[in-house]
């Protein structure tokens, strides 16, 4: 059958549509009047007159289908969705020369016959659904499933779902443009800290992404496509000002980076004339000290090879039955998967642990009777291991390089320490160290070396303040370089607000009072010294605090419900709430 041409010279570049969303934009109006504004197929008008618009969810007025000229302004100056389309709303008809009808069809084609209004009920639905979609990260195709609609149209029989072009091109632009409103909305007004992380994707491409912390609450704002394929590159002021200069509400008072190397000197210098009550904070320590566990076991030849040997043998063992089975029967720990592998130094422990079984198991002759050689090879490796002679110590060596760190990264991550243990922890690693008499000089040097390069690219001022002015602390350990370094950010901060005491004076005072608490009262100290200050009975009346301007010392024990302890603050009420916004700088 011979094809019948098309009647104009634009049906030559037209595309498939659906009749029914192509009918309704031919239909002729009934009677005669004024024309509908196609502005208006942008907007959502509710029975109590609301108009909402909708790409960006924004109430633009509240007089129904009327002040046509105020919709058109709010997408002409004001709609960030309008900019993130790359379009505008349609003019009028008898500014464009052509009818209403027209109009509506040209900016309906890109589309393919969606429906490009959201805002009736069945719009609503699919905005709704998109929303479910992403946040919980299905894939789009699952949406195409007939069987999902047919039971949604159990409830409703012309229920539709939203299509994967929806999906991935309008529905995303508008729950972006939305998602993008609340967080501006969230953080408007309100005191936050910047954060930045490195990656790398699938494609060994480095990405930085910047999101806000914000009263506990993180928000994602933004992730940039890195020019070198690799993570931790260093950033430019220009960046970072950008993200910045976004978020115009926000009140940024810090910026976390993963470390120092992130952001120079002089970038930070740049930054802070621009935002001169933002502080900068790098790291979390629970990373470092996981990063430290892979540096120490790499850098020990003898401890990588073991943690090697290990790694082959949880594999050996995870997933296969018979030897499950061998491992519970001779040692009761039926239902507990051997060896543990949720860290390295939980595998150590439990093969020191059924050390006995685990030899006699791993000499069994049938122990590598496998189908293929690899496999062979692999449990060889394994039996070479648990047979050798040093096999033992090795575990006991190892354990005692590894226990320490895990020790420590456990503290950090299920105790949530106070930010002034991050110094005394890194410390003590050095001191724990340094003491292994069983270990090389040479050994000890690049354990040491570290610990010090991992600590130097977390530490920063918030670091150094805390521990200063921690009671149990008083920066006992800081180098005069430290000590100087954190007076000099203390006496900064507290002449931008306006102090005019001797800020250094007033330091040393609180020290002074520290010093005389833990001479006089014995008892108080102990119990804080424990964490348990707030729990102490109620014997005697303490004297009030002492008001030392900025400082203060605070000992009062006339309400039972208030936490007893030691508060040590630069603007009242407490050091945490002037330093860090929202209490903390997010991490440890």
């Amino acid at each position: 059958m011979e094809a019948k041409p098309p009647s104009t010279s634009s049906g030559l570049f037209d595309v498939d549509v659906t009749p029914s969303v192509a009918e309704p934009l031919v239909k002729k109006r009934r009677g005669t009047g004024r024309k509908r504004d196609p502005v208006w197929e942008f907007t959502t008008v509710f029975t109590d007159k609301r108009v909402v618009c909708n790409r960006c969810g924004a109430l633009i007025h509240r007089y129904g289908v009327a002040k046509v000229e105020r919709v058109r302004y709010h997408f002409e100056r004001k709609c960030p969705g309008v900019h993130a389309h790359g379009v505008t709303p349609p003019l009028r008809g008898d500014e464009t020369g052509l009818s209403t009808t027209e109009t509506v069809v040209v900016e309906t084609k890109p589309h393919r016959g969606s429906n490009t209004s959201y805002g009736n009920k069945s719009g609503a639905f699919k905005r709704k659904f998109a929303f479910w979609i992403y946040a919980t990260g299905q894939p789009f195709e699952e949406v195409e499933s007939e069987l999902l609609l047919n039971a949604l149209r159990v409830l409703r029989s012309d229920a539709t779902l939203p299509s994967k072009h929806e999906l991935e091109n309008e529905l995303l632009d508008l729950e972006t443009i939305a998602s993008k409103s609340k967080v501006t909305k969230a953080l408007a007004g309100k005191k936050c800290c910047l954060t930045v992380e490195n990656w790398v994707d699938a494609g060994g491409c480095g990405i930085v992404t910047y999101g806000a912390s914000c009263e506990g609450m993180p928000y994602y704002l933004e992730s940039q496509t890195a020019i070198k394929k690799e993570s931790g590159v260093e950033l430019t002021a220009e960046e970072v000002g950008a993200v910045l200069a976004k978020e115009k509400k926000a009140d940024f008072y810090g910026v976390v980076t993963p470390t120092t190397s992130v952001l120079s000197e002089f970038t930070r210098e740049k930054i802070q004339k621009k935002h001169p009550r933002c502080t900068f904070f790098h790291g979390c320590v629970c990373n470092a000290l996981t990063l430290l566990l892979s540096d120490v076991s790499s850098i020990l030849p003898w401890l990588e090879k073991v943690k090697s040997s290990v790694t082959n043998l949880t594999e050996a063992f995870h997933g296969n039955d018979k030897l499950q089975m061998l491992v519970s029967v001779g040692e009761s720990t039926m239902g507990v998967e051997f060896p543990d592998s949720s860290s390295t130094c939980a595998a150590l422990e439990a093969m020191l642990k059924h050390e006995k079984m685990l030899y006699t198991i791993v000499a069994r002759r049938d122990f590598v009777d496998t189908s293929t050689p690899a496999e062979q090879e692999k449990l060889r490796r394994v039996q070479d291991f648990v047979l050798g002679e040093t096999f033992v110590q090795d575990l006991i060596n190892s354990l005692a390089i590894l226990r320490p760190l895990q020790q420590q990264l456990k503290h950090f991550q299920e105790d949530r320490p106070s930010l002034s243990q991050v110094f005394p922890t890194f410390v003590e690693l050095l001191t724990v160290y340094s003491s292994m008499e069983w270990v090389s000089k040479k050994e000890k040097a690049l354990i040491t070396s570290c610990v010090t390069e991992r600590f130097n690219a977390i530490y920063g001022d918030s670091h150094g303040v805390a521990y200063t002015l921690d009671p149990l602390y008083l920066g006992e350990a800081l180098d005069e370089r430290k000590k100087m370094e954190v007076e000099s950010f203390i006496f900064r901060f507290c002449e931008r607000e306006g102090h005019t005491v001797d800020i250094l004076a007033q330091l040393q005072q609180y020290k002074a009072m520290v010093t005389e608490l833990k001479d006089t009262n014995q008892e108080y100290w102990q119990l804080l010294q424990s964490g348990a200050v707030e729990k102490e009975p109620k014997k005697k009346k303490k004297r009030k605090a002492k008001k030392m301007g900025p400082l203060s010392f605070d000992m009062d024990e006339d309400d039972d419900e208030k936490p007893q302890r030691v508060k040590k603050n630069i603007k009242n009420p407490n050091v945490e709430t002037d330093f860090f916004p929202n209490g903390s700088p997010s991490k440890n």
